[in-house]
């Protein structure tokens, strides 16, 4: 056994003492519950309406320079953005010829 795997053996043990004694200590309860919406002013639509928070990424670009941050915005009930589940239940409605030319293409698909 080297040095460096030496000092590294002692590392770890060192690490995992540490970890036994201070994995037992009570940990902190988070709640993951959404936050009640508060009377204001809508961010996007300017109307007055019960608002959520959304953090949002944000980039903007001076003078050469990209800056990268997050943004907090107050939007309402219908500017809101929807989660994956609300877009999927949101089923176009197809007509006669869009439905003929889906399944000629799934024919087409399968030949």
């Amino acid at each position: 056994m080297s040095l460096t795997d030496d000092h590294f053996a002692r590392k770890i043990a060192a690490q995992s003492k540490a970890w036994e004694e201070t994995s037992d200590a009570p940990k902190k309860e988070r709640s993951h519950e959404a936050a009640a919406p508060k009377m204001g002013i809508c961010d996007k639509c300017k109307k007055e309406a019960l608002l959520r928070s959304y953090r949002f990424k944000e980039t903007s670009v001076s003078n050469g320079a990209a800056s990268f941050g997050t943004v907090t915005k107050h939007l309402c009930e219908d500017c809101a953005p929807k989660s994956r589940a609300q877009k999927d239940a949101e089923v176009p409605k197809l007509n006669n010829k869009q439905i003929k030319n889906l399944m000629r293409s799934a024919k087409k698909g399968l030949l």
